[in-house]
């Protein structure tokens, strides 16, 4: 009863790790080296090169020796290790050479799988110390699993012995002692039972502990011998099984792992392959990453109460995958890290929730339709979304300086719309002084420029011409003709290219640094060139032209203010001017104090000349130096004062001298001659400067302004009237000349005249023109001068000409392409219409599409379900029956126990006969054959799917090729002949595209309809089979409870016959007893006690009888009752064939079943 617990235990838990919906589920294990035979190698092998003998214990205290020859793999001496398969048979083993103390077994799995429990099957001595390894990167690296030794402590000091309480830890663990070292040992591994009192959950443990892609077992110490006289005994290792029990390495996410029989040849024996069949949305060989379209939130791997399945990104149904993106997911709050691959149907974004640019949003559509997003007009390159169009309004949002309904040309004033220029257009830079406006072509930017100007901007001068520095105009450069070397002159200066010998701006002068007429022959000239300016003299007079500070007549001396040596010259510092100004006013000081000076005694008015000449030289040099003079009174300024010196240097003689003075005669007179001069001089300066005060009144600033301002405009005036003399006076020779051309041509051109009004009676006529550009139908012939017999052209409310006729005429023509162009419009309108039509039923196609896709799924979960569920209870029924018939062929069986439940049997009714399951089953098969191949229906789905797709884009690309035809106003009429062609052709493809999606909605419905009854039967046979449950358990626990009674029986049974024995034991001393009575009443004769004994002998003769008799009876009815149970025996056994025949057809029904729900994996997949 504790087994039947325990495996009730094992098979819940069993069953809760293969249900991939409440959380982590597990593939079965099975042998992992099954099948990989030739991917396991040993570093020892006995009998590779040669035969070796080895000997061994034998009996008591002697041995037996045998030979070892494994060059023939396949012989009964070889001891390969392919030899420790499960399926290498009866007596056959691995086995090391002698005496090789170190020893490795390795498999290599090459992918990575799940390791559950390695069992190791040791034949002779066992091994003293050995390490379990395991690699994750096949082979590269290996580190221990688990360390083994009879004593730990010698065999491998340092490493704990003590079981992990942490998943980093690993441990030694002792093996237990033996008695007999040639006796078969078993040692076993299991990954989870090390660190089974380790506090974590135990899918971490399977993640942490339990992956490998290849295993290694290091024997490393050989085990002990016993020691024998004579020859020793050999040392080697032997294994005679070994079994590597495990599952692929899914990560919780799959509960089978799929087979891979078209990958080798050998996969026919290989048991556990390592491709998963991944579960909650995940993908790859071991479940290790999300499906494509599944990575919204990070892969993690399963837990038990946890199955963290991958969420399907949110992509609008534009894409077909994503990938998971950390940033993204921190910044939504780990909630989704999505992002959308390849967004299809010109969508883009990370949710493919955008349109691309070039495309706006479909207003008669939805976001998650093919046809979301439709072409905009707007020009990428002068939109400041890239082309994208306004979500709401539809309009096209310009750059700053582009302008137009789809932002394709810039404003005015600016030019070079470009994609890069975050305005979108850069200004006109126009020159102000060249060109004509600010305006300049709005492709290339050039401005129209005024004459004698040329440039992009109108900035440059044109050959010939040169700009001076603050003029708005281009004057010409006027190079002498015979003296420079060509007529363009410098930009800025206007400077011409001279012949040598020829200098000045023009070439008329001398060359610098000359002066004079080159034409006779220049001079140099005779001026220092360090104080002089770029001119260096006057060309004219040679007069040297002294840069500022300095002078002389050479330009070789500094000025006064200038303190430097020449030629520098440069200006003194303040402190010069500072006493400069002191020495002045001491000199105005002294002045006015010397007329306060007392005369000498006896000198009478002597003392006054001094004075009185200061007085006259001081009023003299403020006249000279205030106002400018005629040369006449210059010259007698000069001489008053010169003869002011004269008088001066006389009194200083006379002062110097000290002797008494005697008053010149005359000199008085002289005096007052020169007072009288300087009187009328300061009359003279006292009138200029009264009229220089008034001039420059403040209260007359601006009359003065004024009166300056037209004296310059009239000194120009008359400069450009003395200028435009010439050009006035060759107008009025041309004047002339053309009065002459006139009188001379006037009499012809009045004559032709006269001849073209008499032509223009007869001719040109204009029926042919009028044809052409109104299409008439006047056939008179019509001039300018005589047009008779109605109107030249048709008159307003002429019928155009109609669809298929001839119509002449550019008019006629027009109002034709018109008329073409508004039913184009219409036919347009109309095809929008469809198309938004088209792709709602591709809409719909798609979800029918998916809906048939998750029926598929749904059909296909359910069909893996029942085919689990059927192949348990066929498991359990195949159990039931076994123990049915080990029941009843066991011989200790009690017949009661046998009669009780052949009764059952009997009695038992099922819940429904054989024919009708045969039926439903058959009903299923049937279902099973016509089912749909959603596979080649879902792939055909998906091209036609993409052809509708295409046709539709084509669709729409034509409507925007059409619609810009139709905008292209020039090129209407040449292209309209395509546009009716392109139309037709697109009403067409649209039309195929319908009908196409049409087709696949009827093929998708059939497919949806013949899923229904599929899922139908699956319900109807899963509800036939659950009534069985019951019963069988029923059954289970009666045979059980028979297998109890037997065995009780078989106890009371074994107690019988001791007791049987024993009472033989009685019934002989009894025997004996009653002959030895016997013999006493013979003895006795007719004695008094011979009534007693003879009634006692005859009550126990009466006894016998009566156990003889009814053991007789017993014996008769157990035989009645061996035959009816035969009987019995015998229908079981035929009910148990029918049993078994329906088991074959629920094995034939499954594998179909199991075909069909992998081809609908596959589907989806």
């Amino acid at each position: 009863m504790r087994i039947l617990l325990l495996l009730a235990a094992v098979a819940a838990v069993s069953q809760a790790q293969t249900d991939c919906s409440r959380g982590a589920c597990y593939p079965p294990s099975n042998d992992l080296l099954l099948g990989r035979a030739h991917q396991l190698r040993a570093s020892s092998t006995c009998g590779l090169t040669g035969s070796e003998v080895y000997c061994t214990p034998y009996q008591q205290r002697r041995m037996k020796c045998c030979p070892c020859d494994s060059r023939n793999p396949n012989g009964q001496l070889a001891h390969t290790v392919q030899d420790v398969l499960s399926t290498a048979g009866p007596d056959r083993w691995w086995q090391s050479k002698k005496e090789v103390n170190a020893v490795t077994l390795q498999l290599d799995l090459n992918n990575l799988f799940q390791l559950d429990r390695l069992t190791l099957n040791f034949k002779g001595p066992r091994p003293s110390a050995l390490i379990i390894e395991r690699t994750l990167d096949n082979g590269r690296t290996w580190e221990p699993a688990l360390y083994i030794a009879a004593d730990c402590q010698k065999a491998f000091p340092g490493v704990p012995t003590s079981t992990p309480l942490t998943m980093d830890q690993t441990y030694c663990y002792t093996l237990p002692p033996t008695g007999n070292p040639y006796q078969d040992q078993m040692i076993q591994f299991s990954p989870l039972r090390q660190y089974a009192y380790v506090p974590v959950p135990n899918s971490q443990k399977i993640e942490d502990v339990t992956g490998l892609t290849g295993l290694r077992v290091r024997l490393a110490e050989l085990g002990d011998v016993p020691r024998l006289p004579g020859r020793a005994l050999s040392r080697f290792y032997a294994l005679k099984e070994m079994r590597v029990m495990g599952s692929c390495m899914c990560h919780g996410h799959a509960n089978r792992c799929l087979p891979e029989a078209y990958n080798n040849a050998q996969s026919n024996s290989i048991q556990v392959n390592p491709q998963c069949d991944c579960q909650h949305n995940t993908a790859g060989v071991n479940c290790e990453r999300c499906a494509d379209l599944y990575n919204d939130l990070p892969w993690r791997p399963a837990e038990e109460s946890n199955t963290h399945t991958c969420k399907r990104c949110e992509c609008n149904n534009h894409a077909q995958r994503c990938h998971f993106d950390e940033e993204v997911y921190k910044a939504s709050g780990s909630r989704s890290g999505g992002v959308c691959e390849g967004c299809m149907h010109h969508t883009t974004g990370p949710k493919c929730d955008q349109c691309a640019p070039g495309y706006q949003p479909n207003p008669r559509s939805r976001m998650d339709r093919p046809d979301a997003c439709i072409r905009c007009s707007c020009s990428a390159e002068g939109t400041v979304n890239e082309g994208r169009c306004d979500d709401s309004s539809g309009s096209c949002q310009c750059k700053v300086n582009v302008e137009g309904p789809r932002c394709d040309r810039c404003k005015r004033g600016y030019y070079g719309l470009s994609a890069s220029n975050p305005l979108g257009c850069s200004k006109c830079s126009c020159s102000p002084d060249g060109s004509l406006s600010g305006v300049c072509d709005p492709v290339t930017g050039q401005c129209p420029c005024r004459s004698h100007f040329h440039g992009l901007t109108c900035e440059v001068c044109a050959k010939g011409y040169w700009k001076p520095f603050q003029s708005g105009r281009c004057e010409p450069c006027n190079c002498d003709p015979t003296r420079s070397l060509s007529d363009t002159c410098d930009q800025q200066t206007g400077q011409c290219q001279c012949r040598p010998g020829f200098g000045g701006q023009k070439c008329t002068e001398c060359p610098d640094n000359t002066y004079g007429d080159p034409l006779i022959g220049c001079r140099p000239c005779l001026c220092d060139a360090e104080g002089t300016l770029p001119e260096v003299c006057d060309k004219q007079t040679g007069a040297c032209l002294c840069r500022q500070g300095v002078t002389g007549p050479r330009c070789d001396s500094c000025n006064r203010g200038h303190c430097d040596s020449f030629p520098a010259c440069e200006t003194c510092p303040s402190c010069y001017f500072t006493l400069d100004a002191q020495r002045q006013n001491l000199s105005l000081a002294l002045e006015r104090l010397s007329p306060s000076f007392p005369s000498r005694p006896g000198n009478g008015g002597l003392g006054n000349f001094g004075p009185r000449i200061l007085t006259l030289e001081a009023n003299l040099n403020l006249i000279r130096n205030s106002i400018s003079l005629p040369p006449s009174t210059a010259r007698q300024i000069d001489d008053a004062l010169s003869q002011l010196d004269k008088l001066r240097d006389q009194v200083d003689k006379v002062n110097d001298d000290l002797s008494p003075l005697k008053r010149t005669p005359g000199l008085d007179s002289e005096l007052d001659k020169l007072q009288g001069l300087l009187d009328s001089l300061r009359v003279q300066y006292n009138a200029k400067k009264d009229a220089m005060t008034n001039s420059i009144n403040p209260n007359n600033a601006g009359a003065f302004s004024a009166i300056k301002n037209a004296y310059d405009e009239s000194t120009d005036a008359a400069k450009k009237v003395k200028a435009s003399g010439k050009t006035v006076k060759e107008s009025a020779d041309v004047r002339e000349e053309t009065k002459d051309l006139q009188n001379r041509v006037q009499p012809a051109n009045t004559k032709d005249l006269d001849k073209l009004n008499q032509n223009m009676a007869s001719k040109p006529n204009l029926t042919p023109v009028a044809k052409q550009v109104c299409g008439s139908v006047r056939s008179e012939p019509c001039t300018p001068l005589q047009c008779e017999g109605g109107d030249l052209c048709p008159p307003e409310g002429t019928p155009p000409c109609e669809k298929g006729e001839k119509c002449v005429g550019a008019l006629p023509l027009s109002k034709r392409a018109n008329a073409d162009a508004q039913d184009v419009k219409n036919r347009l309108d109309k095809l929008t219409g469809k198309i938004t039509d088209a792709a709602e039923k591709l809409q719909k196609t798609q979800e029918t599409t998916n809906q048939v896709r998750q029926s598929s799924e749904k059909l296909s979960n359910k069909m893996k379900k029942t085919r689990d569920e059927l192949e348990d209870d066929l498991k359990e029924t195949r159990d039931v029956v076994k123990e049915l018939k080990d029941f009843l062929s066991d011989p200790s069986s009690n017949l009661a126990h046998i009669q009780e439940v052949s009764d059952w049997i009997l009695k038992a009714k099922l819940p429904l006969n054989l024919a009708t399951l045969k039926r439903k089953l058959e009903d299923l098969k049937n279902l099973a054959a016509n089912l749909p191949d959603s596979k080649a229906v879902l792939n055909e789905a998906e091209p036609q799917l993409d052809a509708a797709r295409k046709l539709l884009q084509k669709a729409q690309d034509t409507r925007d090729t059409a619609l810009g035809v139709k905008a292209d106003v020039d090129g209407l009429l040449a292209g309209f002949g395509a546009v009716e062609g392109s139309l037709s052709d697109l009403e067409d493809r649209l039309q195929d595209s319908m009908d196409l999606m049409d087709t696949l909605n009827d093929n998708l419905t059939k497919a949806k309809d013949q899923l229904s009854p599929a899922e139908k039967t699956l319900d109807d046979v899963s509800t036939l089979m659950k009534p069985m449950k019951p019963q069988l358990d029923e059954l289970k626990d009666l045979l059980q409870s028979g297998g109890q009674q037997a065995q009780e029986a078989q106890d009371n049974a074994d107690k019988a016959e001791d007791e049987a024995a024993d009472a033989n034991e009685d019934l002989l001393s009894l025997q004996k007893q009653l002959d030895r009575l016997k013999d006493k009443a013979a003895t006795s004769g007719s004695g008094g006690e011979a009534g007693p004994v003879g009634d006692r002998l005859a009550k126990l003769r009466q006894d016998a009888g009566a156990l003889a008799n009814t053991t007789e009876n017993m014996m008769k009815s157990l035989e009645g009752k061996a035959d009816s149970l035969r009987s019995l025996q015998g229908e079981i056994l035929q009910k148990s064939s029918k049993l078994e025949g329906l088991d074959a057809k629920l094995k034939d029904l499954l594998a179909k079943l199991r075909k069909k729900a992998h081809d609908l994996t596959v589907c989806q997949g």
